[in-house]
């Protein structure tokens, strides 16, 4: 049961990315240097220096520790601190997504 929430945790997520292009180019920009930038750096979260306000800003790509922590709830935690520090990032992101507009 408590595997089920974090596997749809990321698919929210990563709806809520794809659901809200309304303003975004009809085609996803995968010839775009940056952007693969982007999405490689949000799915392993490395090589992102300096890059992560520009995905923000860019292409409103959040920050990559939410799938790596969903990825450590599948896989197991490194430690009880890390367990718990993921545990605070997807209680403040529920707060934001409970807290935001319905269109």
């Amino acid at each position: 049961m408590i595997r089920m929430k974090f596997l749809a945790l990321p698919a929210i997520f990563a709806g809520g990315l794809l659901g809200g292009a309304q303003a975004a180019p009809a085609e996803p920009p995968f010839d775009d240097p940056l952007f693969r930038r982007c999405v490689s750096w949000l799915l392993d979260g490395n090589q992102g220096a300096l890059i992560d306000n520009l995905c923000l800003a860019e292409y409103s790509l959040p920050s990559p520790s939410l799938f790596l922590c969903a990825r450590r709830a599948l896989d197991g935690f490194s430690s009880e601190a890390d367990r718990e520090g993921c545990a605070v990032l997807f209680e403040e992101q529920a707060r934001k997504i409970r807290s935001g507009f319905v269109k």
